[in-house]
C-alpha cells in the first residue's frame, strides 16, 4: 500500500483526516496530485447528513492539480500536465446523455459526492473530466473552474441581455461570480443584496452598482426607486434562503426573468401567485452543474475578464478542513471562499 492523507467523512458529523492507499487508476483514467480544493456547501451539506451521498466518502470537487499518472488509453495527457476537474461524471449512453442532456445522466455521479473526492493528496479522475488549464492560470484560481462553470451554464439560460438591470440575492464566491458575469453581459445595473459586511465590501470592489443590507434597507423600495418603479430585469437567487423567491416574484419587470441557482432544502416550499406569473409574463429558471462550461470557464478565468483571486479567504490544510467546516456553519464572517492545498 502507498499511502496518502485524506479528509474523509464516514458518517453525517463524523469526519477525520486519515492514512488510505493511493487510488489506483483504471486505463482510461487520470492520477491527479492535488493543488487546491475548494470547500464548497455541498461539501458542509454532505458533512451534515443533508446531501445524499455515499459514506464513508472523501468530499471535495472543486479540485485542480497536476497530472502524476496516466492510464494506457488515454491519449490526450501526459504526467506534468496542469488541470482542473469536472466532478460530473456522465455515461455517455443513455437517453439524456444522447440528446445532449449530460447532467440529466440516468447513471450521474460526482466526484467528491458518489466517489473519492479532491479533500486528499491525490485523486483519480476520468480522462473525460479533465482539462488542462494554461502556465498563467495559478492552481489556486484554477480550483475554481467547477463554481465559474456552473455559474456560466446559469447565466446562459437566463440570458443577461445588454442594458439589463439584475439583482442578485447573496454575495457570497457564488454572488460574486454571478456579479462579475452579470457586468461582463452587458448589464447597465446590477444590485447586491447581503448582509455580511465583508462581502458587501467585495461585492461594490468587483463591479456592483449598489449593495443593499436587508437589515438596512427595505430592498423593495429601493429597487423600484433605482429603476423608476419598474423593477429588475433579472432576478439572480444565490443564497438557498426559499423566502428570497417570494421577494424576488415582487421585485420583477413585466417579462422579468429569475434565475434559482441557490440550492434550497429539498422539501423546502414557497408561496408564489400563479396570476402574477401569468400576467407579468415572468419567467423562472433552474440551472443544474456545468453541462459543456468548463472550457469556456478555464477561458475566462485565464483571460482575467473576472477575478476570483480576491474571494479567496482562507487558505488551509487537511487537517484543518473541520475547524473550518465548523467555523462555515457558524457562519464567521470573514469568511468567503476557502482552498484546501493538501
Amino acid at each position: 500500500m502507498i499511502p496518502m492523507k485524506a479528509f474523509i467523512v464516514r458518517e453525517p458529523l463524523k469526519a477525520e483526516v486519515v492514512d488510505v492507499e493511493v487510488p489506483k487508476i483504471l486505463p482510461t483514467e487520470v492520477l491527479v496530485k492535488v493543488k487546491a480544493c475548494g470547500i464548497c456547501g455541498t461539501d458542509i451539506h454532505i458533512y451534515k447528513g443533508e446531501h445524499l451521498a455515499r459514506y464513508p466518502i472523501i468530499p471535495g470537487h472543486e479540485i485542480s492539480g497536476e497530472v502524476v499518472a496516466v492510464g494506457e488509453k488515454v491519449d490526450n495527457f501526459e504526467v506534468g500536465d496542469r488541470v482542473a476537474i469536472n466532478p460530473n461524471i456522465y455515461c455517455g449512453k443513455c437517453y439524456y446523455c444522447r440528446r445532449g442532456d449530460v447532467h440529466f445522466c440516468e447513471k450521474w455521479i460526482a466526484i467528491g459526492v458518489g466517489r473519492a473526492g479532491g479533500f486528499a493528496e491525490y485523486v483519480r479522475v476520468p480522462e473525460s473530466n479533465v482539462h488542462k488549464v494554461p502556465e498563467e492560470l495559478s492552481f489556486e484560481e484554477a480550483a475554481l473552474t467547477e463554481p465559474v462553470a456552473c455559474c456560466l451554464r446559469g447565466q446562459d439560460l437566463i440570458d443577461i441581455k445588454l442594458g439589463d438591470s439584475v439583482l442578485i440575492y447573496g454575495l457570497g464566491p457564488i454572488g460574486l461570480i454571478h456579479l462579475q458575469l452579470a457586468k461582463l453581459r452587458g448589464a447597465s445595473l446590477v444590485i447586491g443584496v447581503e448582509i455580511v459586511e465583508k462581502r458587501i465590501e467585495l461585492g461594490e470592489s468587483l463591479g456592483a452598482d449598489t449593495v443593499l443590507n436587508p437589515t438596512k434597507d427595505n430592498v423593495v423600495e429601493v429597487v423600484k426607486e433605482l429603476t423608476h418603479g419598474r423593477g429588475v430585469d433579472v432576478v439572480i437567487e444565490a443564497t438557498g434562503n426559499p423566502r428570497v423567491l417570494e421577494e424576488a416574484m415582487n421585485i420583477l419587470d413585466y417579462r422579468g426573468r429569475v434565475l434559482v441557482f441557490g440550492v434550497s432544502p429539498p422539501k423546502a416550499r414557497v408561496s408564489i401567485s400563479p396570476f402574477m406569473i401569468y400576467r407579468k409574463e415572468i419567467k423562472i429558471v433552474g440551472s443544474f452543474t456545468n453541462p459543456l462550461t468548463t472550457d469556456r470557464a478555464i477561458s475566462l478565468l485565464a483571460s482575467r475578464a473576472i477575478k476570483v483571486t480576491p474571494l479567496i479567504t482562507h487558505k488551509i490544510e487537511l487537517s484543518e478542513i473541520l475547524e473550518y467546516f465548523e467555523k462555515i456553519i457558524k457562519k464567521e464572517r470573514d469568511i468567503v471562499k476557502v482552498l484546501v492545498i493538501p
